[in-house]
């Protein structure tokens, strides 16, 4: 340890840190403000909402018929079958439109031969 050298106590020159911040703030390359980029991006934004605001944006439905209409409503389980039957004013003429719709292939099972017999 003897053959090191001695270090001299590492003393910093009078006034040094009374001058670091305006040394390093002298140093550090100023940015530039862009105001006018900022207020354009402002005015931008503002006028997109007043055009989304003033704009007609509403989507046409499609009106659809009371027997449409109760169908979306029975396929998506809102409405049950026996709720759309009390609304209407004839349910049986309902039950018989359903009825010939679902037997689309519906067999004459009765011939005139047979209609006879009796």
């Amino acid at each position: 340890m003897n053959e090191f050298p001695k270090l001299k106590d590492y003393k910093t020159p009078k006034g040094y840190f009374e001058h670091l911040p305006d040394q390093i703030m002298g140093q550090i390359n100023p940015k530039y403000s862009f105001i006018w980029a900022k207020m354009a991006a402002a005015a931008m934004l503002l006028l997109g909402i007043g055009i989304w605001q003033m704009s007609d944006f509403e989507e046409s439905k499609p009106t659809l018929s009371f027997d449409q209409e109760s169908e979306l409503y029975i396929e998506s389980e809102f409405w049950s079958e026996e709720e759309v039957l009390s609304m209407s004013a004839n349910p049986e003429a309902v039950l018989d439109s359903i009825i010939t719709e679902e037997m689309i292939y519906k067999e004459n099972i009765w011939t005139e031969e047979v209609q006879t017999w009796f």
